[in-house]
């Protein structure tokens, strides 16, 4: 079909100035929707984020000043904190308790600090093996920022029984980047199953720190060899063999905790991904929904890769259900805002109206702009598709009426106002730039109709009657028969093909009507009979149909 150009004259006044976009009426009531009693989630997970920023902010605060990295800047300015070594000359003569006793306090009462340091310095030389003065060569030492040495006493004194002493040497060896000291401390006793959690993971560190993860799982696998399963060496040894690329070790290790220990979210995130990894998409999504009891809503990964497995295994109900939770804490990326207009546009579209709104006041992508066009006209939010037609600028910088679907919109707002002008030309436009779109096509006809443009329809309908496209044969039917074209309408109604059982009665009836124009009142009233005898058939099935599932 050809359709003219009725006119290439867009009188758009009151509508290409930008304005704000009102929301629709609330339609968050219904159960099960996206509810208003949900903002308690979302409230405590912004709660939660603003913590999260706070800390992140802070240590973007403490890398910029230096504090608490390691001194080794790669030629850049020494953080605040680093001292340089001390060029230290020992005292001369042989070492007297009584005299160095009493010259060190002598020293620290008088502030003489660096004194008081040469003096620790030299017992040290001299009694490497009294204890006492490599204690206080570390207090001096820490007061003058000489880490380096109070590095050396403290892992002396770790490496000769003192387990006080290991700790504060691993803190300060990764401090000051040398994983070297951390594997030489941690690493025997890590084979043996003698270390803590939070010793494993500086060993683990340490490793990587010297390209070594291979030695970090051997490590790991003699640990739990001699003491058994252990719920966190098997996430660490997942992790090392991840690492290492052995996808198919790194499983294993994931499989045994769920085992042994239950399915937890974190886990499961990291299953599913590495399942995801090989295209086991089902196998993961599996993986997601054996942990989905224990997910909370502060869970945001886990919801986010529940999301895209339940929207690529076509689970759509999963899938709303995610994507539901990640926009109402406010966690939704800009996919998940797409995936969720998509799922709830159907069954509910004001929802999909506010989440594409939502969309578009983030993210200001044309693709979130045409979906709230669409289904503010599909959820007939009037003012809200006038709000978005007049919120483009007269630049129109985003080019937003070079497409079809603004200006479909366009002639939706007007008819539905009754200003069917402004209507039709917008209408004419869209099939001036895509002269195949039946809808726009299907809307100009029933305009016409419903505003009574009767020359306009007649000039349409030229050479458009006779064999109408399948979608607008309704339309050309209720104009033919607008027009009093009753036989053309009988002949048209003639040549469709049999209805559906579901709209025989409506077939029927129709029928009647046309025929009832066209000046055969006798056929017209059989075919009502007809219709009136089918009726009765639908209803007797019906009946025997509730009956059986009774």
């Amino acid at each position: 079909m050809k359709w003219p150009v009725l006119s290439l004259v867009l009188l758009c006044a009151g509508i290409a100035h930008a304005g704000t976009v009102p929301m629709p009426k609330d339609w968050w009531k219904a159960p099960g929707s996206l509810a208003s009693d949900d903002v308690r989630w979302r409230a405590e997970y912004l709660a939660q984020k603003e913590d999260a920023n706070a800390f992140a902010a802070d240590l973007q605060a403490s890398q910029k000043s230096g504090k608490g990295m390691s001194y080794l800047d790669q030629g850049g300015v020494s953080p605040s904190w680093y001292q340089a070594p001390l060029q230290v000359q020992p005292f001369p003569g042989s070492y007297s308790t009584k005299l160095y006793d009493l010259a060190y306090s002598a020293f620290l009462q008088s502030h003489e600090l660096q004194q008081a340091y040469r003096l620790a310095y030299t017992a040290v030389r001299l009694r490497p093996e009294d204890r006492q003065w490599r204690q206080r060569l570390i207090q001096v030492g820490t007061w003058l920022g000489q880490r380096e040495e109070v590095l050396r006493q403290w892992h002396w004194l770790a490496t000769h029984g003192d387990a006080d002493a290991q700790g504060k040497a691993v803190s300060l060896a990764l401090t000051l980047s040398r994983p070297d000291l951390v594997v030489q401390m941690l690493s025997v006793r890590a084979r043996s199953g003698q270390l803590s959690n939070a010793d494993w993971k500086s060993l683990i560190f340490a490793y990587g720190e010297l390209g070594e993860p291979d030695k970090a799982l051997e490590d790991v696998d003699a640990a739990l060899k001699r003491s058994g399963p252990n719920r966190f060496l098997l996430a660490q040894k997942a992790y090392l063999s991840y690492q290492l690329g052995d996808i198919e070790r790194s499983l294993r290790a994931l499989e045994s905790s769920t085992k042994l220990y239950g399915p937890d979210p974190e886990r499961a995130i990291e299953e599913a991904r590495l399942l995801s990894m090989q295209g086991k998409y089902r196998l993961a999504f599996a993986a997601m929904e054996r942990a989905l009891p224990k997910a909370t809503l502060e869970d945001v990964p886990f919801w986010q890769l529940y999301a895209a497995l339940a929207w690529e295994l076509h689970n759509h109900s999963a899938a709303f259900h995610a994507e539901k939770t990640l926009y109402l804490l406010g966690a939704a990326s800009q996919y998940d805002l797409q995936r969720l207009v998509s799922l709830s546009g159907e069954k509910q579209p004001e929802a999909a109206l506010v989440v594409a709104l939502h969309g578009w006041h983030r993210y200001h992508l044309p693709l979130f702009y045409f979906e709230a066009l669409y289904y503010s006209a599909t959820a007939h939010e009037w003012d809200v598709l006038g709000g978005l037609l007049r919120s483009v600028p007269a630049n129109d910088h985003d080019g937003v009426r070079n497409y079809p679907a603004y200006w479909m919109a366009l002639g939706q707002w007007a008819n539905a106002r009754g200003e069917y002008p402004l209507a039709g030309r917008a209408y004419a436009h869209v099939l001036q730039l895509q002269p195949d779109d039946m809808v726009a096509a299907g809307n100009l006809l029933w305009m016409l109709i419903d505003s009574g443009q009767v020359r306009t329809l007649r000039a349409l309908l030229v050479n458009n009657a006779e064999q109408p496209e399948p979608v607008l044969r309704d339309a050309v039917l209720s104009a033919l028969e607008r027009l009093n074209l009753n036989r053309q309408a009988l002949a048209l109604a003639t040549a469709l093909p049999a209805a559906a059982p579901t709209e025989r009665v409506a077939h029927l009836l129709n029928k009647a009507s046309l025929w009832d124009g066209a000046g055969y009142p006798g056929l017209a009233w059989t075919l009502r009979r007809q219709g009136a005898w089918q009726s009765l058939q639908d209803l007797r099935v019906q009946a025997r149909e509730r009956a059986g599932h009774d």
